[in-house]
């Protein structure tokens, strides 16, 4: 999709954490609230981290089906926001 919209807010997010076989949790988003709706992702994109400053940051590209979302995820702050949007129905 190549209609893509800057949101950059924090939303909320409800994720799954498992572990890995190196005994460390990895996070995946399931649903987020955003501008009053629910969002339910039902695939996973690409993942990874990123360092901004001091803190790492989780990247993550996620679909509901309809439209592609980029969220980032503040290890050490806890926090969500969601960066974009691109979504076909924007054009």
């Amino acid at each position: 999709m190549e209609n893509n919209v800057t949101i950059n807010k924090a939303v909320s997010v409800v994720a799954f954490y498992f572990k890995n076989a190196g005994h460390r949790l990895k996070c995946f988003p399931k649903r987020m609230e955003y501008d009053g709706r629910r969002v339910e992702f039902t695939e996973t994109g690409l993942r990874h981290p990123v360092q901004k400053g001091k803190s790492l940051v989780h990247v993550f590209d996620m679909t509901d089906g309809t439209a592609d979302y980029r969220l980032e995820f503040d290890a050490e702050n806890l926090d969500w926001r969601l960066v974009s949007i691109a979504d076909a129905q924007l054009a």
